[in-house]
């Protein structure tokens, strides 16, 4: 019986040692030389008031696009409302995906004081929510994403409150 052990238990210090030569070997076959890849943050964050005309320009890498607008972006956006209508506009030629987000609780509080509903137009898509859904929907969330992708013949979106996806939004217009 000692001896079945101790033969387990040499079999299993071989495998063990043998790890971390495969690993190695893994890495040093790959095309980069061995090295890890390593991703640049390409989030494009607004930390100033959005511009008059409602444009950001966003990087577009391996058809992706970001971006992040903080507490003080979203309430210059409150100066866009026209018509009842706040126009954003993701300028993000060659995107195949793009994804905003933004702090809920300031887009509430826009919301709120301008009665305007949201549209957000990039090359991928318009997408417009409604002024009852930014005043009650986003109301107790911390942070929303939108995200739209259109490749091939497929084509979604999603709208995301706190990490959570909103479902049957009542009045939300969504064009490709």
């Amino acid at each position: 019986m000692k001896k079945q052990f101790i033969a387990k238990l040499l079999v299993l210090a071989m495998v063990l040692s043998m790890v971390p030569v495969t690993i190695l070997a893994a890495g040093a076959a790959s095309n980069n030389g061995g090295y890890y890849d390593v991703y640049e943050d390409t989030t494009v964050r607004v930390n100033e008031p959005v511009s008059e005309d409602g444009v950001i320009e966003a990087k577009v890498v391996a058809g992706k696009a970001t971006v992040s607008l903080n507490a003080k972006a979203v309430e210059s956006l409150a100066d866009l409302a026209k018509d009842g209508e706040i126009a954003l506009e993701i300028k993000d030629e060659g995107a195949t995906q793009v994804d905003v987000s933004f702090p809920a609780k300031t887009l509430t509080e826009v919301a709120k004081e301008t009665g305007a509903d949201l549209t957000i137009k990039s090359s991928v898509a318009t997408i417009t929510i409604p002024n009852e859904v930014l005043t009650n929907e986003f109301t107790n969330s911390g942070n929303v994403k939108i995200s739209a992708q259109a490749t091939g013949s497929s084509v979604g979106f999603s709208i995301q409150a706190s990490g959570k996806a909103l479902k049957n939004i009542k009045g939300l217009k969504v064009e490709f």
